[in-house]
């Protein structure tokens, strides 16, 4: 046992030295598993291709290139626009509103995207130049769509949420749900942090807009399809009519028509761009989770996850310091490890911790990956920076720094997430 204990920690320091020269993240999952399998003695090698191959074989995982497809079929329409529109026309009016717009504009467009890239390059096309236009600096502007960008794991429909529930068999529908209340507060929390900066450095003025009810209506009516999408998603799942799987095709087909024959801005070229990024971003993500599910599979069968438990649990602390623990461990795989990625990785040994602290498994879930979602902005890996970059031209650096007032904001957030579960499981 002791033999096998000083495998797996090899192996798994192997992995993480293989992904930090960047090696694919699916090639490091099957070699490590590979190994363990192959030293450790724990399986005949037919199930390296027998679990990989039956873990994608899921009807639950469908909904993921569904999404993925939704929300590239939307990013290339109309709804973008009239989403600012809308956040513009409910927070323009605050202490420095337009960067508040952009922070709620990624909450609305959240609801139909389910990434965090397509959140910040879609509103951080359309907002940082307005943004620089009305005074905030260039670097700043990009980190305010960076760091709203984060909303778009946490809002239903989320790809994260999706493949942790495909890892841990957590519902998802649940997990959807979950995350609609500390979606809100993380967009509450960058507002304040947004307007904070706006009064008291040199980052941005505090720029405000009279507030119309009228303005506030023809926003919300023009607005309304993008809006339609995740009460669409949401209410389907809840109400039973639909499971989640059922509820992307029917996102699709919502979207699809509504950008083609309503907002008429879907050309052919279009449609075509987002099958195939579509298919692109798919084709990625499946080896990962295959490999990631046989990954998981081997380090319970060697009984890695209940040895950490037992030693986590023989640590003379208290639950408030282990969870301050566990969002420190978060924060760091953050930093190294793209959120999906770092939850294939870690979950198998984490998700026992959790349960043996008294999370609810959808609770755990919204935590970790919102705490896990503080690494869209932090570097080295920062996937919110580096898309930002993109967007508006900005050093990498320099939107990274200018990030900081919302890291602290969102670091106060998961905290709260942490030790708040009613806010989080208040459907129940």
């Amino acid at each position: 046992m002791e033999t096998n204990n000083l495998i797996v920690v090899i192996v798994i320091a192997l992995m993480l030295l293989n992904l930090a020269i960047g090696v694919p993240l699916f090639i490091v999952l099957a070699l490590g598993s590979l190994g363990l399998i192959l030293l450790c003695d724990v399986y005949s090698l037919s199930v390296f291709g027998e679990v990989p191959f039956s873990s994608i074989d899921s009807w639950a995982l469908l909904a993921m290139p569904l999404f993925i497809l939704a929300g590239e079929i939307i990013s290339r329409g109309r709804t973008a626009k009239d989403i600012v529109r809308l956040s513009e026309a409910i927070v323009g009016w605050t202490s420095g509103g337009l960067g508040t717009a952009t922070i709620f504009g990624c909450f609305f467009f959240a609801g139909t995207s389910g990434s965090s890239s397509a959140d910040t390059i879609t509103i951080g096309r359309i907002m940082i130049p307005a943004m620089r236009t009305r005074g905030y600096n260039a670097s700043y502007a990009a980190s305010l769509a960076a760091s709203g960008g984060i909303l778009g794991v946490i809002i239903p429909p989320s790809l994260i949420f999706i493949i942790y529930g495909i890892s841990t068999s957590t519902s998802i529908g649940e997990l959807f749900i979950a995350g609609i209340i500390p979606g809100l507060l993380i967009a509450l929390t960058l507002s304040i942090s947004n307007s904070l900066v706006c009064r008291y450095s040199t980052w941005a003025l505090v720029d405000k807009k009279l507030f119309s009810f009228r303005k506030l209506l023809s926003a919300l009516w023009h607005a309304k399809w993008g809006l339609g999408a995740p009460l669409i998603i949401l209410g389907g799942i809840y109400g039973g009519i639909f499971t989640p799987t059922e509820a992307a095709a029917v996102a699709v087909f919502y979207v699809f028509l509504v950008e083609t024959v309503i907002n008429k801005e879907l050309g052919i070229r279009d449609i075509i761009s987002s099958l195939t990024r579509a298919a692109i971003v798919t084709g990625i993500l499946g080896p990962i989770i295959a490999f990631s599910i046989l990954f998981g599979e081997t380090l319970a069968i060697l009984r890695v996850p209940g040895n950490v438990v037992n030693f986590f649990v023989s640590m003379s602390v208290g639950h408030t310091e282990s969870v301050f623990m566990i969002i420190f461990v978060l924060l760091i795989m953050g930093c190294i490890l793209e959120p999906i990625a770092a939850i294939l990785v870690i979950m198998p040994i984490l998700l026992p911790i959790g349960m043996e602290l008294g999370f609810d498994p959808v609770h755990f879930g919204v935590f970790v990956v919102s705490t896990l979602s503080v690494g869209f902005i932090t570097p080295p890996v920062g996937i919110n920076l580096f898309a930002a970059s993109a967007v508006s031209g900005q050093p990498f650096l320099d939107i990274a720094s200018k990030a900081l007032p919302a890291f602290v904001a969102l670091i106060v957030t998961v905290s709260a997430i942490a030790f708040l579960p009613d806010l989080i499981l208040w459907f129940r």
